[in-house]
């Protein structure tokens, strides 16, 4: 198939350009690319040259010296005049291939143009007026042929629209072909051999057109009256050095006036006035040439066969190269002629590329069609199993399109029920699983792998939004590790250890390589995150629990042996009330250590019951509980819970018992007779709700602040017999107050001053009512 195409495209390459030749010589494109060519000299006018001037056969000459025709001795008086004053030539607009109306006359015209450079015209005879029935020019008499400087024709062919745009550096007949006169003027160099324009039926030949831009509307150039010249009323410095044009103008009524590009809508000029312009461009190097034979079959295949490399090469970006293609053709275009004065036609080509860009996209959309079917058909074929779809009773549809189509809708159906059960399957798996590239990028995530290393707020419930697809796992794995990537092994061996979140979960990885299809040049991998937070938080447990039981359980007891060996010892001085009263200590010791150990457990992993309250309701329960301790202590317990409500959504039981721990150990550790101050307060710019505790103790220095704050600090090992207590510890109460605000997703935190007391904070969400959450 992939051969068959490129074939194609071949034929294409081969037979399109030729098509595009011809259609460019075709009236409607022809005529396309002469208004483009018109619009385009229209902006490239140049500057009048001052070396031409006209001498113009006009209304007031012919008022004043008569009708036409003049008698011949009438010019030869007129180049006398000339003479005295050498132009650099003069074109004799005058056709003089038959006798005057006296041979004296013609005699003393034929002398005149000895003393000038006097060029001459060629009479065009058509067909109809040629004995021969041929076209032919007409030459000069002889006597004035011979004086004549140059001879050549001065024919105006215009367009099929019969617009004046080109003229023709030779034309004739084969064997005889004339220069034009201009070009004669405007160079004294011989002319090359020029390339064969068009051969007519009678065997008329025209090679190497050229065009010319105006410089302008008719009348631009400079023009005297004949009448003037002949009588010395102009200076001689208007005619001295300069090219003359002698001959009819607009208003003579004698010479025929043609319609020109290039200066505005149906704009007519007189031809002594485009001889003028011809020249002008010859003599400044700026006629413009007309692109034929090879040179145009080049410009027009050479986009073609560009856009074909290009559909080839790349075929998503088709369109855009076919468009830019044609674009970059106008501008060369416009370049060519603006620049090189070559007129490049753009007509073909463009549409050559259009055409090219139809035919190349119909036979990709029938390759593809074909392409798609035989696939289809072979999806089709593999056994689903579980997967395939009831049949359906469809009818055989007349198209071949729609037959495919329908096979198309069977296939597709397929695989939906295979992606869509593959899918919610491993989104609903409750191991964290991964789909990685060979470079770790994540395809794709289920949710417990989305909870896991992106913690959101809520458990993700929508498969269509993955927040990690595009992420790199190695990456994330290193900023979880705090490590530097290594480059020394694949990822999928790099990382074997555990690893904790942020949050406290801990996991591993386990990876599998999948292997798909053989097509495929990347590998695909299955990356696990086996789930230890459970298994360590127990292991944690575990380790506190006998920590707790092997020292701070056993320390009470092992001060109740020792008092009980010295009580034996003789002479040890103990009593019995003494050792009642150090056993009841210690004894009490023990139960209040494993009432704060039950607190704490629950704190962490207690079920808790949410409702909304105010937090001044909390502050004040607290402060019930505490009373009778703060009675014994001689504290004051001072509440301050301003105007304001401040909804809280609490467990208020929970909350209620941190608010005590931080009141009591404020009552234990201040002196008898000071105050203890509870102050609820809203902070509005955080939507928060502030509760403080201080006291007027012995305050907690910076250093064992931040010490007794770190979450590294446990509070089991603070309670140790054989660590040094600090003026105060956390123990574990403060550790049951950290658990507590964490639950409510709060913070904790505390300052104090040495000799003037201690300030502890707990900051809650406040309750918004507008909130889904």
């Amino acid at each position: 198939m992939k051969h068959r195409f490129l074939i194609e495209c071949v034929l294409i390459a081969l037979l399109l350009p030729p098509l595009m030749v011809w259609l460019g010589q075709q009236p409607g494109l022809a005529q396309a690319n002469l208004a483009i060519y018109d619009n385009l000299i229209s902006l490239d006018a140049h500057e009048p040259s001052p070396d031409i001037l006209l001498i113009g056969i006009d209304e007031r000459s012919l008022s004043e010296l008569g009708p036409w025709p003049w008698p011949r001795n009438l010019h030869a008086q007129l180049l006398q005049r000339l003479a005295a004053h050498p132009p650099r030539a003069i074109l004799l607009d005058l056709f003089l291939d038959k006798p005057g109306a006296t041979p004296e006359a013609d005699q003393e015209l034929a002398a005149a143009m000895l003393k000038l450079p006097v060029f001459l015209p060629l009479r065009y005879v058509e067909p109809a007026d040629n004995a021969s029935n041929t076209a032919s020019f007409s030459p000069p008499l002889p006597q004035f042929a011979r004086n004549a400087k140059g001879i050549g024709h001065a024919k105006l062919t215009p367009d099929a629209d019969g617009i004046a745009r080109r003229l023709f550096r030779q034309e004739g007949t084969a064997g005889n072909l004339q220069p034009y006169v201009g070009q004669l003027m405007a160079s004294a160099h011989p002319l090359p051999p020029g390339q064969l324009e068009a051969v007519g039926a009678d065997g008329w030949q025209r090679p190497e057109s050229f065009g010319f831009t105006l410089a302008g509307a008719p009348r631009t150039y400079p023009s005297v009256p004949y009448v003037s010249v002949l009588r010395g009323e102009v200076p001689p410095e208007f005619l001295q050095g300069k090219i003359l044009l002698i001959g009819a103008v607009s208003d003579s009524g004698l010479g025929d006036e043609v319609p020109v590009a290039g200066a505005g809508p149906q704009v007519h000029m007189s031809g002594l006035e485009l001889h003028a312009n011809a020249i002008d461009v010859l003599q400044q190097g700026r006629a413009i040439t007309f692109a034929q034979g090879w040179l145009l079959f080049a410009w027009t295949a050479f986009p073609i066969w560009l856009v074909l490399l290009l559909f080839l090469h790349t075929a998503r970006n088709a369109l855009s190269f076919a468009c830019g293609t044609a674009l970059g053709w106008l501008l060369l275009c416009v370049l060519s002629l603006f620049l090189e004065h070559c007129w490049l036609p753009p007509t073909a080509p463009i549409l050559g590329v259009a055409l090219a860009y139809i035919l190349w996209s119909w036979r990709q959309l029938n390759s593809l069609l074909l392409f798609f079917g035989d696939r289809v058909s072979a999806l089709n074929a593999i056994p689903a199993g579980a997967f395939e779809p009831a049949p359906e009773n469809m009818p055989l549809a007349p198209h071949l399109v729609e037959n495919q189509t329908q096979a198309l809708d069977r296939a597709i159906d397929r695989l939906s029920q295979m992606q869509a059960l593959l899918s919610e399957g491993l989104w609903q798996m409750p191991v964290a699983v991964l789909i990685c590239q060979d470079d770790g990028d994540i395809s794709q995530s289920n949710a417990a792998a989305q909870q896991l290393l992106q913690a959101p707020a809520q458990i993700p419930s929508d498969m269509e939004q993955d927040p990690l697809h595009g992420h790199n796992l190695p990456s994330l794995l290193h900023r979880i590790a705090g490590s530097n990537p290594q480059q020394a092994v694949h990822w999928s061996q790099a990382f074997t250890e555990e690893y904790t979140t942020s949050q406290g979960k801990v996991f591993r990885l386990r990876t599998a390589r999948l292997e798909g299809s053989s097509r495929t040049r990347s590998s695909t991998w299955l990356a696990v995150l086996q789930d230890f937070t459970i298994e360590r938080l127990t292991q944690r447990k575990r380790e506190q629990w006998l920590s707790f039981v092997s020292h701070d359980l056993r320390s009470p007891q092992v001060s109740i042996l020792s008092l009980l060996n010295l009580y034996e010892q003789p002479g040890s001085g103990i009593d019995v009330s003494r050792l009642v009263h150090d056993i009841r200590r210690e004894a009490q010791r023990t139960l209040g250590l494993a009432e704060s150990f039950m607190d704490l457990t629950e704190a962490e992993s207690g079920d808790y019951h949410f409702t909304e309250t105010n937090a001044g309701a909390i502050m004040l329960d607290a402060i019930d509980q505490a009373w009778p301790y703060a009675k014994v202590r001689n504290i004051s317990l001072v509440p301050t819970l301003g105007d304001d409500d401040c909804p809280i959504r609490v467990d208020p039981a929970m909350l209620t018992r941190a608010l005590l721990n931080l009141l009591n150990n404020a009552i234990r550790h201040s002196p008898p007779g000071s105050t203890v101050s509870l102050c609820v307060n809203i902070v509005a710019e955080a939507s928060e709700v502030v509760l403080t505790v201080r006291d007027e103790g012995e305050g907690i220095s910076a250093s064992k602040l931040a010490q007794l704050m770190s979450s590294s600090y446990s509070g089991l090992e603070a309670v140790r017999g054989d660590v040094q207590q600090p003026a105060r510890n956390r123990g574990l109460g403060l550790s049951v107050v950290q658990a507590v605000v964490n639950r409510h997703r709060g913070w904790f935190d505390a300052y104090s001053t040495p000799g003037v007391g201690a300030t502890f904070l707990i900051g809650l969400p406040l309750l918004d009512s507008n909130s889904p959450e």
